[in-house]
C-alpha cells in the first residue's frame, strides 16, 4: 500500500499546489516529458482542441453533445470547475468519480519522479491518462491559457479551434491582439483544419496556420451566423460548407439557444470539417436542448415572505463576454458583480447592462479583490455607483439581494467562475435548508 492510497480528492488537491512554486509555467517540455511515459498523448480515435479567449466551454460542451448524439463515446476537459473539480473530466456529460480521478492523479505523480508540474499541468496529464483508459471515440480539449505554450496543447489532434481572439490573460499573454492570435492559432495542426470563430481576426492567426501547414476555415469567410426573425421568432441563420474543400454552403436556421451563435455556427462548421454532421433538425434539437452551467444560468426564486425574483448567473469576466451578457439580457434590474484582481474591471462594469442597482462583493483567495477595492476601479468609469452597497462575501451579497428586490425584480450575478460558483453554493444550502424555494429555469 502506498502513502497516497488513503488520499481523497481534497487532499490530492493540496499536493497539486505544493508540486511546482509557480501557479502558472509556460511550456510544454516537461509536461510532454511525463505524458510520454504515461502514453497519454493519443487520448481518443479522435481528438478536437477548443482555444479562444471567450466560448471555449460552450463551444466544446456543444460538439460534445452532438458527438453523443450520434452513439459516440466522449471524452471532454475543460476548465476551471465551478463547484467540484470532477467537472472539468467527464465522459457523454458524466463526470469522472471520486475514486479514478484519485487513481489518475497517483498515476501521474508515480511517472513524473522529480518533475515538478503546475497545478493545471498535474490535472490536464490526469484527465488525458484517464480518458486513455476509457476506450473513447473522441476527446474535446479545451485549452487552459493561450494555446501554444498550454499543456493541452501536446496531444495529438484532429481539428483545432479558436472561438474568439481577445484580451484576457495579459500578464501572460500581453495586450496586442496579433501576438494573441499567434498564440491562440499556433494549436493548429499540419494538414488538419483549424477552426476561427472570430469575425475579422487579427492578420497573424491565419498567418500562423498557414506556416504551422494547417487548413484555415474563418468566420465570416468560409461559415457565419446572423440573427433573423422568422413568425415573430428570433432564430439564427447559419451558413457553411458541408464539405470544406468544396464550393457548396448551407444555410440553416437553428434556434437562438442557451449559448453564443458564434460558437454554436463554428460547432457546426467543425462537425461538417469532422464528417460528422448531423440533419439540421437533429442539431436543431442539441442546441435547444443544451444548458452550461455558469453561463446564461437562470433561476427563479420565491422567497418564505411569497416574493419572487429571477436571477441570471454568468461567468462573464471579460470585456468580449459582458458585452455578450449585455446583449443577450432584455432588461435587468441589478448587477452584482465580484471580480478578480487582475481582470480589466473597468471594461467590464462599462459594458454590463447599465441597471439601476448594483452590489459588490469580495472574493477571497490570492487574486481575490475585495468589495472595496472592486468599488473603487467601478467608480473610476461610473461615478452613479457610489451608492451601491459592498459586502464580504458573495453569499452576504445575494441574501441582500434576496431580501432588498421588489417583486418580479431581475438581477444578474457576474464577474468571475468564483462569484457563479458562490452563487451557486448559496443557492443549493437554501435549497436544502428551505430557507428561500429555488427552481432552475
Amino acid at each position: 500500500m502506498t502513502e497516497y492510497t488513503s488520499w481523497n480528492v481534497d487532499r490530492w488537491l493540496q499536493h497539486l499546489e505544493s508540486v511546482h512554486s509557480a501557479a502558472i509555467d509556460m511550456g510544454l517540455e516537461r509536461v510532454s516529458e511525463v505524458a510520454a511515459r504515461l502514453n497519454c498523448l493519443r487520448p481518443a480515435g479522435l481528438v478536437i482542441l477548443v482555444a479562444g479567449t471567450n466560448g471555449k466551454g460552450t463551444t466544446s460542451a456543444l460538439l460534445s453533445s452532438l458527438l453523443g448524439v450520434q452513439g459516440m463515446r466522449v471524452g471532454m476537459y475543460n476548465s476551471p470547475h465551478i463547484i467540484k473539480y470532477n467537472e472539468r473530466v467527464s465522459v457523454n456529460g458524466v463526470d469522472i468519480s471520486d475514486a479514478d480521478l484519485c487513481r489518475s492523479f497517483e498515476l501521474v505523480e508515480q511517472a513524473r519522479g522529480d518533475t515538478p508540474l503546475t497545478y493545471f499541468e498535474f490535472g490536464t496529464l490526469a484527465a488525458l491518462a484517464w480518458f486513455k483508459t476509457q476506450n473513447l471515440d473522441a476527446c474535446v480539449l479545451e485549452i487552459g491559457l493561450g494555446g501554444r505554450l498550454d499543456a493541452v496543447n501536446i496531444v495529438e489532434a484532429d481539428l483545432s479551434i479558436v472561438t474568439s481572439i481577445g484580451l484576457d490573460h495579459e500578464a501572460w499573454l500581453g495586450n496586442d491582439p496579433e501576438v494573441i492570435a499567434y498564440e491562440k492559432c499556433s494549436i493548429a495542426r499540419p494538414g488538419s483544419y483549424l477552426i476561427c470563430g472570430q469575425p475579422n481576426p487579427p492578420k497573424r492567426g491565419r498567418e500562423t496556420v498557414d506556416a504551422i501547414g494547417g487548413k484555415w476555415l474563418g468566420r465570416g469567410e468560409d461559415f457565419d451566423v446572423n440573427k433573423v426573425v422568422v413568425a415573430d421568432e428570433t432564430r439564427l441563420d447559419i451558413r457553411f460548407k458541408p464539405m470544406p474543400d468544396e464550393d457548396t454552403v448551407f444555410n440553416w436556421q437553428l434556434p437562438l439557444g442557451h449559448i453564443p451563435a458564434d460558437n454554436i455556427a463554428t460547432a457546426v462548421q467543425a462537425m461538417a470539417a469532422l464528417g460528422h454532421l448531423m440533419p439540421e433538425n437533429e442539431v436543431a434539437d442539441a442546441v435547444r436542448r443544451l444548458r452550461v452551467p455558469g453561463r446564461l444560468q437562470q433561476w427563479q426564486c420565491e422567497t418564505a415572505e411569497g416574493k419572487t425574483l429571477r436571477v441570471t448567473l454568468d461567468v462573464a469576466h471579460n470585456e468580449q463576454a459582458a458585452a455578450y451578457l449585455a446583449g443577450r439580457v432584455d432588461h435587468a434590474d441589478g448587477v452584482l458583480l465580484g471580480m478578480l484582481s487582475d481582470k480589466p474591471i473597468e471594461d467590464v462594469v462599462k459594458a454590463l447592462p447599465q441597471a439601476g442597482q448594483w452590489a459588490f462583493a469580495t472574493l477571497d483567495g490570492p487574486r481575490g479583490l475585495s468589495a472595496k477595492g472592486l468599488a473603487e476601479r467601478a467608480l473610476a468609469v461610473n461615478a452613479g455607483l457610489s451608492e451601491a452597497p459592498q459586502f464580504e462575501s458573495v453569499e452576504a451579497a445575494l441574501n441582500h439581494v434576496i431580501d432588498t428586490a421588489s417583486e418580479g425584480e431581475h438581477w444578474l450575478v457576474a464577474g468571475s467562475f468564483v462569484t457563479v460558483e458562490y452563487a451557486l453554493k448559496t443557492i443549493y444550502q437554501q435549497q436544502k435548508a428551505g430557507t428561500h424555494s429555488w427552481k432552475s429555469i
